[in-house]
């Protein structure tokens, strides 16, 4: 067996790199995945680090499979491909095998692997909980429930295959296309697939992530993501592992921090990959990681209906984390609230 994707051997997360790839990436060949993702993981072993692992699905699942599924076309912005249906018992079927006879095992015991992400076929980029589709247009469920009896089988795939905690992003809700009726919104199956893991494997072997993580989002009732407040609380209450993957940088990106509820970050112009931060003359990028990963860790708040959280660990970008530049090791302010979450 050979890896087939690339191996990277310059990680330098102090607390450790996110290993990203698409189930595809090797296409219809798991054990090539497998050994892919082994030997990434020994370069970051080999370098002392550690990594949590995430497989995107949604437009991203290998041919053989698409060809056996029942698929739906995805047409969101830049994410445009097909996608197996969720309760489809050839995809349940496929990854079910890919998961337990292939990944799970060839990752067992590896000392840098330290958690693995949830991913199902309805997320929009293959790895956030949103699904920004209309929900009357998605294909109906076969039987009430379908859907999240889906999300629980496979959390029950990730869970039977790993040794390490499953974690899942939960910052939004699926379904939550911008404009969508409220009632079409579906937040209770991510918060039915927390209690699921929680209650079925234990607290210590599910974790929760924001990777739209900044306060701007939960200030309040008229914040956009808002709706997820229930699960974040009940994960807080419940101690669980909880993780912050922020909306952006903060060395370059501090105005997507910005809200007039939690503070002024700078100004965005522009849309997309042209977009850029108008400075407000202070240190914005400072304060926005100052503020946000106080707000974070249950510190402090700059809305007093901000919701409440506790969280663990944090996923840099790696603009914040460049030696010299990144605000992170620039700001001793940052670097102090990052470390807030240094873990052992």
């Amino acid at each position: 067996m050979s890896a087939c994707g690339q191996i990277k051997d310059d990680w330098n997360a102090a607390d450790g790199s996110l290993l990203r790839m698409a189930f595809d990436v090797c296409g219809d060949d798991m054990d090539a995945l497998a050994q892919t993702i082994v030997a990434n993981l020994d370069a970051i072993a080999a370098r002392d680090g550690r990594a949590l692992l995430v497989l995107h699905q949604g437009i991203n699942l290998p041919e053989s499979w698409l060809a056996q599924c029942e698929t739906f076309a995805l047409d969101s912005g830049s994410f445009q491909g097909d996608l197996c249906l969720p309760w489809d018992a050839d995809y349940q079927q496929q990854l079910g095998q890919a998961l337990g006879d292939h990944l799970g095992p060839a990752l067992a015991d590896h000392p840098a692997l330290v958690g693995v992400y949830f991913t199902i076929t309805t997320m929009t980029n293959g790895a956030e909980m949103h699904f920004r589709v209309a929900r009357d247009s998605f294909p109906p469920e076969p039987e009430d429930g379908a859907l999240t009896a889906s999300y629980l089988a496979v959390m029950d795939m990730y869970e039977d295959a790993f040794d390490v905690p499953i974690v899942f992003e939960a910052g939004h809700c699926i379904f939550d296309l911008p404009g969508a009726d409220p009632a079409d919104v579906d937040c209770e199956t991510p918060l039915t697939l927390y209690r699921h893991a929680r209650d079925s494997y234990g607290p210590a072997s599910v974790g929760i992530a924001l990777w739209n993580c900044a306060e701007r989002f939960w200030h309040g009732p008229t914040a956009s993501e808002d709706h997820v407040r229930p699960l974040l609380e009940e994960a807080t209450a419940d101690g669980v592992s909880m993780g912050c993957q922020t909306v952006g940088n903060f060395t370059n990106q501090a105005c997507r921090f910005s809200d007039p509820a939690v503070g002024d970050y700078g100004t965005l112009m522009g849309i997309g990959p042209a977009s850029t931060c108008v400075p407000t003359g202070g240190n914005d990028a400072e304060a926005a990681c100052v503020d946000t990963l106080g707000w974070f860790a249950g510190a402090s708040s700059q809305s007093a209906t901000s919701v409440v959280l506790e969280g663990t660990w944090v996923e840099s970008w790696s603009a914040d984390t460049q030696p010299g530049m990144g605000i992170n090791v620039t700001s001793p302010a940052c670097e102090a609230a990052v470390n807030h979450f240094e873990g052992p």
